[in-house]
């Protein structure tokens, strides 16, 4: 999926639910006597500045539901310096970094744009993986970011996900029309075509799978943005991990 169309498909979906929203206030507004040519503007304008609040504050919401806290060198040299040697080295904006204390591997990409992305990893992850599957980890979720892919992620699980829990097969069915099945594996292609070892990120993506531990903070509505989703996501990315694993090793 291009940039493009990733950022297109979320403005759809902003676009959607402020529709949504300036209906539910026209209706109440007509049931409580509000004067028609008034109610119009005023639920419009409500409904946009709802969903722009909305869209700038995506971010610190799933980060606050994964209990993410800042990186800083002193802590987490190993995996600061790695990510700006990346970025370096393939042409990336550095993302703000962030960690999560708990022992699960795994790591996610939040953000709208690689001009504010956030890039999240555990412990446990940074404990377990080796420096090359670390590298290919990393760049898979940069290309993650440059393709706009996390943006409709994280749009999908704020907009849909989050406020339709309790319809799971129609948060899965939207899910589905809006992300491309092959999307992940692109992904993973543009990883490893930029670090041109398949193998690092294919065995990182075992060493997570065959881990099987879950991050205790895992909200169902924001399972699909990690990079080894864990069970039972609200939405699903397409491949599943092991699928992935198997088309690496055919790289």
């Amino acid at each position: 999926m291009s940039p493009k169309v990733a950022a297109f498909r979320a403005s759809v979906l902003f676009l959607a639910c402020a529709t949504v929203d300036s209906i539910i206030l026209i209706v109440i507004g007509l049931l409580i006597g509000i004067e028609f040519t008034i109610l119009i503007p005023c639920s419009v304008a409500l409904a946009s500045l709802w969903i722009f609040f909305v869209f700038r504050k995506i971010d610190s919401f799933i980060l606050k539901k994964i209990n993410a806290a800042p990186v800083n060198l002193e802590t987490h040299p190993r995996f600061t310096n790695l990510v700006e040697g990346v970025c370096i080295s393939y042409g990336f904006r550095k993302p703000h970094l962030f960690f999560i204390n708990d022992a699960a591997p795994n790591m996610m990409m939040v953000g709208r744009d690689p001009q504010h992305s956030n890039l999240v990893v555990t412990t446990g992850l940074l404990d377990r993986v080796k420096r090359t599957e670390l590298e290919g980890l990393i760049t898979h979720e940069l290309s993650r970011s440059r393709s706009r892919t996390s943006y409709l992620e994280g749009t999908l699980a704020i907009l849909v996900a989050w406020p339709w829990a309790f319809l799971p097969s129609i948060v899965a069915k939207v899910g589905a029309k809006f992300l491309e099945p092959w999307s992940i594996a692109e992904i993973d292609i543009a990883a490893v075509g930029l670090t041109r070892y398949p193998p690092g990120l294919e065995k990182a993506l075992e060493s997570l799978y065959s881990d099987g531990r879950e991050p205790t903070h895992n909200p169902r509505f924001c399972r699909h943005m990690w990079i080894n989703p864990p069970n039972e996501p609200l939405i699903h990315s397409g491949f599943s991990t092991d699928d992935r694993i198997a088309a690496l090793a055919e790289l």
